[in-house]
């Protein structure tokens, strides 16, 4: 399959890596909160410590229909046999993605009468020394290193706000991006519930905090802001690892 576009941002040089560099071990800290306003929650996060694969999942359509889509999702990417290699792995998730929004969209076309069910999703992948990112909508990922924060995704929106790409809409189209990681890295997957209620130099205050703590404040200030929206959050850390 085409990959080129994982592959962008001079980030990708296999040639550059040494083989004496030590591999990174990853942490993970995760929380998903139904907000104020919702009846259900239609997050949905995906925690495959194993194999070093995690998810946010947003689901759209209200009254059950979210929740299908947001499961949909967390269900084939918790099943997912992943290659080790992050290339193959691209191709991987676009397929997996592409093949629930077939799903969704099958379904959304099947209620009566027919309405808008779907879903935005970011997955973070990592292996030793790369992580890579793919996602469809508004999920973030936003990285903490050495004090320096940094958005690393771009929202597909419009300038009105309206999402300009939707899993089990016409159009799903992942994005990718493929970063070297580094000790001490912190990054951050979050929903739009935590990030248009919650100031980003708030969510760059925690994110230097104790993770524990981060994830229940982060959580607690979206609440404040109004809640208007389910909130879910998987927040990592890199340290170096054994071999």
């Amino acid at each position: 399959g085409d990959y080129s576009h994982c592959f962008d941002h001079g980030a990708w040089r296999p040639g550059t890596v040494s083989s004496a560099l030590m591999s990174l071990r990853w942490q993970q800290w995760a929380v998903t909160d139904i907000g104020t306003r919702r009846a259900q929650n239609e997050d949905a996060i995906v925690l495959r410590d194993d194999v070093q694969l995690w998810a946010v999942i947003d689901g759209l359509g209200g009254q059950d229909t979210g929740t299908v889509a947001s499961a949909a999702l967390a269900h084939a990417l918790v099943h997912l046999s992943l290659s080790p290699q992050l290339a193959d792995a691209c191709d991987q998730l676009d397929d997996v993605l592409l093949a629930v929004h077939e799903q969704i969209h099958a379904f959304s076309q099947a209620q009566e009468p027919s309405r808008l069910v779907g879903a935005t999703v970011g997955v973070l992948r990592a292996t030793a020394t790369w992580c890579l990112f793919v996602w469809v909508g508004d999920v973030r990922l936003y990285r903490l290193r050495n004090g320096q924060f940094s958005l690393l995704s771009q929202d597909h929106i419009d300038e009105s706000g309206n999402l300009t790409r939707l899993i089990g809409t016409d159009e799903p189209l992942p994005d990718a991006l493929v970063l070297r990681a580094q000790a001490g890295d912190r990054y951050l997957l979050c929903s739009d519930g935590l990030h248009a209620q919650v100031p980003e130099n708030r969510i760059q205050y925690w994110l230097a905090r104790d993770p524990v703590i981060a994830l229940r404040e982060l959580v607690a200030e979206a609440l404040v802001a109004g809640g208007r929206d389910n909130v879910s959050m998987v927040l990592l850390e890199a340290s170096n690892g054994e071999n």
